[in-house]
């Protein structure tokens, strides 16, 4: 019996890490690929950027600086929003990036493992997860139902 027990333990163990690895990479997937849009958006703006620039120019005109600021300010919130992803992104891998060369390294390390730079003592990190969607549903009290079906026969 308790060789039974030890292992359904084990197997309890096992499945739940699989599954927040599972999760784990579920949301790097996901963060992974909003970085991604975040990027092809601020590709997207510099090329509106250099056209307009090239056709002011073509057409003989001074560039006019405030169609271009607008486009601007949103390549900048574009890259705060990619960093706030990338910060995301390293708590759930359980790494953070080296103070002096950027190399990812556990976030528990004391000394960067590629340059062997001291690290800063880091505070805990909290990932907080959003509520999954709940769905409520009302139960409807149904008295009678074997009468209602025979009484349809």
């Amino acid at each position: 019996m308790d060789f039974l027990n030890k292992l359904g333990k084990k197997a309890t163990e096992t499945y739940q890490v699989t599954k927040e690895k599972a999760s784990n990479l579920s949301e790097e997937i996901k963060i992974k690929s909003k970085i991604g849009d975040y990027k092809d958006k601020i590709k997207e703006k510099y090329n509106e950027i250099g056209k307009e620039v090239y056709n002011q120019i073509k057409d003989g005109n001074d560039v006019s600086k405030d169609s271009i600021i607008s486009k601007c300010d949103e390549i900048t919130i574009a890259k705060n929003e990619i960093s706030k992803l990338e910060e995301q992104l390293l708590a759930i891998k359980k790494v953070r990036k080296c103070s002096e060369c950027g190399t990812e390294i556990p976030i528990d390390s004391d000394f960067c493992s590629k340059c062997g730079k001291k690290q800063p003592k880091v505070e805990k990190v909290e990932i907080k997860e959003e509520p999954k969607d709940v769905k409520e549903a009302e139960v409807i009290e149904i008295n009678n139902v074997e009468n209602n079906e025979e009484s349809n026969n």
